[in-house]
């Protein structure tokens, strides 16, 4: 999809994480499924793909094995199944609520050797480093096994696939942790609000920067109170993804409950907000902050979106410096990230 600051020239797309019966199967028996938005740029914008593996399923390969690899681009994931061991990354299980922010060409394993299926929001903040990328004992192998066709992920829209690790641009920053110098990656956990900032309206949020350091991908992560409310939004600079992992919510005249998703195209007019009795965990994949971070600085300095701006203004201009200043040498290196300077 095309960031348009001009009104939506396409639908609000709803669905629910329970139900992947309608997602594109990625494999051959029907069982591994997914939906996948394209956003932003439609060369190197952001991805948002929510995987259903049904139990019994041990790997995204038809052979069971999982193999040492990595992306030319910074990932982040969240377990949204409600079992404890749904996926395995590098020794590490990861059960509901648990999420990861990875950096770009760091290598690591994820397995689905628990048998109990798993649900998994997978975000690339460059579609362009999709691929998985093997070590050469491994690559022909792994490659003739793996359950997935870019085709069907990406139909007519395939970009240019990065093809070598120098090509990737990488930022990472987090408003709620640092992170490891020595390795490019982040653990937390959506039911563990310790570190996350209190906004002025009572909601408590996390967020990650991610991708491109001038312009990535923001990952806003909010646990809201009851009945807090939003009011209704103008239309968006760019598009949005929107999952409900918990609580309950209106928009509008709509109640969405926990697992009900929203794909919201640039230039879409967002109707109010009102969080149920027991509140709301949402998490929130904006497609370009830069466009995000311009639009929200040009409303009243009251509003939360002016708010949320500012509480991630020194990352991003952190690394938009940092990207300045390498520009010379070609992208940004590859996980290259910028600490949280709060603590």
């Amino acid at each position: 999809m095309m960031d348009d600051a001009q009104p939506a020239s396409e639908p609000v797309e709803e669905g629910n994480i329970a139900f992947p019966q309608r997602w594109n199967s990625l494999s051959e028996d029907g069982d591994y499924r997914e939906v996948s938005f394209l956003m932003g740029d439609s060369e190197s914008g952001p991805m948002a793909r929510v995987l259903s593996f049904p139990p019994g399923r041990g790997s995204v390969r038809a052979n069971g094995r999982a193999y040492a690899h990595h992306h030319r681009t910074d990932t982040f994931r969240i377990a949204l199944a409600a079992h404890s061991q749904q996926t395995r990354v590098s020794g590490r299980w990861m059960g509901h609520g648990e999420f990861l922010l990875r950096g770009a060409n760091d290598v690591y394993v994820e397995s689905l050797e628990g048998g109990h299926g798993a649900l998994l929001l997978l975000v690339s903040a460059d579609r362009r480093g999709y691929h998985p990328v093997y070590s050469d004992r491994d690559r022909a192998e792994a490659e003739a096994t793996l359950d997935e066709s870019a085709s069907i992920v990406f139909g007519a829209e395939q970009p240019h696939f990065h093809e070598h690790d120098e090509d990737t641009a990488s930022g990472l920053a987090a408003t709620f942790a640092n992170l490891d110098p020595k390795r490019p990656e982040l653990y937390g956990d959506l039911h563990d609000q310790t570190s996350w900032h209190r906004m002025s309206d009572g909601s408590d949020v996390a967020m990650v920067l991610m991708g491109d350091p001038s312009s990535g991908t923001l990952v806003e992560m909010t646990h809201w109170p009851s009945g807090a409310s939003e009011s209704a939004k103008s239309p968006g600079q760019t598009d949005k993804f929107w999952l409900l992992t918990g609580g309950s919510c209106y928009i509008g005249e709509r109640l969405y409950h926990a697992g009900d998703f929203r794909f919201v195209p640039a230039g879409t007019v967002e109707p109010e907000i009102v969080r149920g009795d027991s509140g709301s965990t949402e998490v929130v994949i904006i497609a370009d902050r830069a466009r995000w971070m311009e639009s929200a600085c040009a409303q009243d300095q009251n509003t939360r979106s002016a708010e949320l701006a500012g509480l991630i203004k020194q990352q991003h201009e952190a690394l938009h410096l940092r990207d300045t200043d390498t520009s010379g040498l070609g992208s940004s290196p590859a996980g290259e990230f910028v600490s949280d300077s709060g603590g």
